[in-house]
């Protein structure tokens, strides 16, 4: 056994105090972020967001503050296990510094004005969304942190979970919104979706509904049972704003025709080719007939079945034959995750029908902060039903949501 010496204890002390300084400039927040970032969050948001940061950061340090007292304190040792301790260390500080820096560049991204106010009014947005069916529900729904980021698709770390250091849980509901889509948004609402379905235990209950209605055919229900996760954010994004979200879904995951077609074994995703007609069949089913129908028509124009990879071809045959029925199963049949209700009477989806769509135009001049606040999720849908109508009425929709995001942006710094 290598016993610790005089001189390697010297080299051990060396040592901590790297890590234990490396430790407390970590404890700067303000260092973390610019001012103005955190001035850019809503206030309850920052509050949880600085405790579980400094929470981790206090961790560190204690381990730091252990490992320094038995180095004063332990006359002879292993020095194996003080190697092995230092490691440990290392890894902790790793750790904490990952959780860190994904809040300080999710922080960043909100620093510029005009960026942070259309970020805040994204965390409205996603927020009055899982409060709109968690608290029918008596559970309260978690702040929601947006940030920008490069891609195609929007992203949830969840709110309650573990992440890099495993002794605090995430804050906040942490959403990447991606510039391409940032002023039509349904997306953060398939995310708030997540949290929701993660908070009810939803997903589970709708796997096992989606296995039943498919019992005839279990090649099928295997499948269609493990995108239950997906099929549940797009759900709640469809009872939020009805077509916008299938017009905003389509550009999201049209491409070239081996990702359309595409079924990978473990994605929780549905393929692209039957995840926009789900999600056309989410519309009919509800509202009817509609300009969905025309964006359907021409999806399968683009990508016809007969084009699909031979060996999946009856599979998304049959699946297609099913849609209306899965349909039902989502919006219609009561689960036990809302409290024996179906989703679409927790949230009701003809609040965003056409119909009342167009009431809700008709009244958008009269638009005072009280109404855009308790409005903002109808006033998505509105702007996003008008992209899916042509290319002149997307500009306008894409040019209104933009204002209103800035206006609600405003509201919400004093929030």
């Amino acid at each position: 056994m290598n016993i610790i010496t005089d001189q390697v204890r010297a080299e051990r002390f060396r040592e901590l105090e790297h890590w234990k300084l490396a430790a407390d400039r970590l404890a700067d927040l303000e260092a973390l972020a610019p001012v103005s970032a955190w001035q850019a969050l809503e206030h309850y948001a920052g509050v949880a967001l600085r405790e579980a940061l400094s929470k981790s950061v206090l961790q560190l340090r204690k381990s730091v503050d252990r490992l320094d007292a038995r180095l004063r304190t332990t006359p002879s040792e292993s020095e194996d296990q003080f190697r092995e301790e230092f490691q440990s260390l290392r890894q902790a500080f790793l750790r904490t510094e990952t959780t860190l820096d994904f809040y300080a560049d999710a922080l960043a991204t909100r620093a510029q004005p005009k960026m942070g106010a259309l970020l805040r009014a994204c965390d409205h947005i996603a927020t009055r969304g899982m409060a709109e069916a968690l608290a029918p529900l008596g559970r309260q729904a978690p702040a929601a942190l947006t940030y920008l980021d490069k891609g195609l698709g929007a992203s949830i770390l969840k709110a309650g979970i573990r992440l890099w250091d495993p002794g605090i849980e995430n804050p906040v509901a942490a959403i990447k919104a991606v510039r391409h889509n940032l002023l039509r948004p349904t997306a953060l609402l398939h995310e708030a979706g997540h949290q929701v379905a993660h908070t009810l235990r939803w997903n589970e209950e709708l796997a096992s509904a989606l296995r039943n209605a498919l019992s005839k055919d279990s090649a099928l229900a295997d499948i269609w049972e493990s995108w239950a996760s997906e099929i549940a954010g797009d759900a709640f994004a469809f009872v939020h704003t009805g077509f916008a979200e299938l017009v905003a879904l389509r550009d999201v995951v049209a491409g070239r025709d081996i990702t359309v077609y595409q079924i990978l074994p473990g994605d929780p995703h549905p393929c692209g080719w039957l995840r926009v007609l789900l999600n056309h069949s989410f519309c009919t089913r509800s509202f009817g007939a509609g300009p969905w129908d025309r964006l359907a028509e021409v999806w399968l124009s683009d990508y016809p079945l007969e084009r699909a990879p031979a060996d999946i071809k009856p599979f998304l045959s049959a699946s297609k034959s099913v849609l209306p029925n899965l349909a039902e199963v989502v919006l219609y049949k009561p689960f036990r995750a809302f409290g024996g209700r179906a989703l679409t009477q927790l949230v009701n989806p003809m609040r965003v029908s056409p119909a009342a769509l167009e009431r809700l135009r008709q009244d958008a001049s009269l638009a005072s902060p009280y109404w855009l606040w308790n409005e903002a999720i109808r006033l998505l849908a509105m702007t996003g039903y008008r992209t899916g109508l042509g290319a002149r009425e997307a500009r306008d929709g894409i040019d209104q949501q933009e204002k209103l995001m800035l206006q609600l942006g405003m509201l919400r710094v004093n929030a």
